[in-house]
């Protein structure tokens, strides 16, 4: 497994009635450690990501990843499974910084009222 990198690769903005707290929550079910990082904000983290959750409306997720875009759609299961609508982006390493990847999800208007199950 690749090293966690320096620095932000993967940007996304979440539209979604959802608070901050249940969308770090999405993560937490799946075993990623969350904590509350400012009075607003989460972290979510694993082995191989650490992203923050900024409170704002769109809600923004963003940080480092391991073996991007490899993993973006792993990245991005929990969103989709909760049928939130997202835009995401991927980014390569310093110095070209190179968009490697956009992403894009949009709910259905009753998805996350009926769980979204799949």
């Amino acid at each position: 497994m690749a090293e966690v990198p320096d620095g932000s690769h993967f940007f996304s903005a979440l539209d979604t009635p959802l608070t901050p707290a249940e969308v770090a929550g999405l993560y937490g079910t799946l075993g990623w450690r969350v904590r509350k990082c400012s009075r607003v904000d989460y972290e979510v983290i694993s082995d191989w990501a650490e992203l923050v959750i900024d409170a704002a409306s769109p809600i923004l997720m963003h940080g480092p990843v391991a073996d991007l875009p490899a993993r973006a759609e792993e990245l991005v299961a929990p969103l989709r499974a909760a049928g939130i609508s997202f835009t995401a982006e991927c980014y390569g390493p310093e110095p070209d910084r190179e968009l490697l990847l956009e992403l894009r999800s949009y709910a259905e208007p009753n998805a996350a009222a009926d769980g979204g199950d799949e």
